[in-house]
């Protein structure tokens, strides 16, 4: 068998991942894909997320190479980027040198979105689970007036305790510049390419792949809707029955309950607008990302951030 050519999908959360997952990736001629069940849940990749190097065995990694066939095998896995919520990303080099040393001549895929939308987005993905907070405050601020115990900014840098997202891991300069580092071929797409711009962003997603790319325009032209979150409207009856799914998992009942009531609020339909950032978060956002965008397009002005200079916050 000719050397095998490895891809590996790492993220963003948020930029069509399920979509390409089920729709585009499996579908993709004399490529093999693995999605979550193997890249997320499988023994092997959980250890190469999740395990500190005192206990992390490499060699059970190329002993699920051993059983891969084909010419091409595709990887994709967002969490690749390391985990958000408590975590705060602090697994994301480990991942990124574990997977450089298991297959180091891998292209990777990245696919960025600007930052207060896919908050906003990951935001309303998380309703579906637990999340009981207004959307302002599923932002972790560190060095605020706030006690810890109230929810919110609160006087530690890192909150490693409740489920918040912190802003550092949606810098992406830092995270394309790791993965450059490690790895030759760094492929960085746009999602709002994918929304506006379809043909395009097949174009470059087959240029990647080296296959044909009608395949793929074919079936982004005809995208269904997945994992597109709630309404408002749907936001405020979730906040408000999470906050009482740590009862209802006490008893069977209360569990049947309780999901039976979710499952009524998430299949409704989501007429109407979407949770988003009141005006005075969504400018702080704003402000903090502008800096970091500005830096990224000026470095790497190939990613054409300047198309969406309004949505990447370059103009101010």
């Amino acid at each position: 068998m000719d050397k095998q050519q490895v891809y590996i999908h790492i993220g963003m959360p948020r930029t069509a991942t399920t979509f390409l997952q089920q729709e585009i990736f499996p579908h993709l001629p004399e490529i093999e894909f693995y999605g979550l069940n193997e890249t997320h849940y499988s023994e092997a990749f959980n250890k190469l997320q999740f395990a500190d190097d005192s206990f992390y065995d490499a060699t059970i990694i190329q002993e699920v190479k051993q059983t891969w066939k084909a010419n091409k095998i595709l990887l994709s896995n967002e969490n690749f980027i390391g985990q958000s919520t408590h975590f705060n990303h602090i697994n994301r080099s480990m991942i990124a040198k574990r997977l450089s040393d298991s297959f180091p001549d891998a292209k990777i895929l990245l696919v960025l979105r600007n930052q207060v939308d896919l908050l906003a987005s990951l935001y309303s993905i998380n309703l579906q689970w637990k999340e009981t907070r207004n959307i302002d405050d599923f932002i972790w601020e560190p060095f605020q007036e706030k006690v810890q115990n109230v929810g919110g900014p609160a006087s530690s840098y890192y909150n490693t305790t409740e489920g918040y997202e912190c802003l550092d891991g949606y810098n992406y300069l830092p995270l394309i510049e790791l993965y450059q580092s490690l790895f030759n071929k760094v492929e960085v797409l746009l999602f709002e390419d994918f929304i506006n711009q379809p043909e395009q962003f097949s174009t470059q997603l087959a240029t990647f792949f080296d296959t044909d790319k009608e395949i793929i325009e074919h079936r982004i032209s005809n995208q269904p809707k997945m994992n597109s979150g709630v309404s408002q409207k749907q936001a405020n009856k979730l906040t408000k029955l999470n906050k009482y799914s740590a009862i209802s998992e006490k008893s069977a009942l209360g569990n049947r309950v309780y999901n039976k009531l979710k499952r009524n609020i998430i299949q409704a339909k989501s007429n109407g607008s979407k949770p988003f950032f009141s005006t005075k978060k969504e400018t702080e956002l704003k402000a903090y990302f502008h800096k970091n965008n500005s830096i990224l397009h000026a470095k790497y002005p190939e990613l054409g951030l300047n198309k969406y200079a309004k949505d990447y916050y370059l103009e101010q």
